[in-house]
């Protein structure tokens, strides 16, 4: 077990040497940005403020059944008799292609 422990004490100090943590997530975090902008543009509220690349927006349950058409969501809540908190995370692999098309057809879905 010790050993284990300073395996990941390892990682964390070269994690936080030069603000390397910061540098990897940058990417994600911006990804995240995007949509959180394009669900705050289509009206939605949030569950929780979150600086990170997981976003906690509240859709309505029917733009959520269109959304779940092409995307894969963690549900995190339920707000009310047709509303739904859920978490939507980014990652290093995210693509402006793939953010994009998200933050489209979450316009669509909320319009409807």
């Amino acid at each position: 077990m010790l050993a284990k422990g300073r395996l990941l004490g390892i990682q964390f100090d070269e994690l936080f040497t030069d603000d390397l943590y910061f540098k990897i997530s940058e990417k994600a975090v911006r990804q995240a940005k995007r949509i959180a902008k394009a669900c705050e543009d289509a009206g939605c509220a949030f569950f929780a403020p979150s600086p990170t690349n997981q976003q906690f927006p509240i859709f309505p349950d029917t733009a959520l059944e269109k959304l779940a058409e092409k995307y894969k969501y963690s549900y995190w809540a339920r707000v009310d008799e047709t509303h739904s908190a859920v978490r939507l995370c980014t990652s290093w692999a995210t693509t402006d292609e793939n953010v994009d098309a998200l933050c489209k057809d979450i316009a669509s879905a909320m319009a409807e």
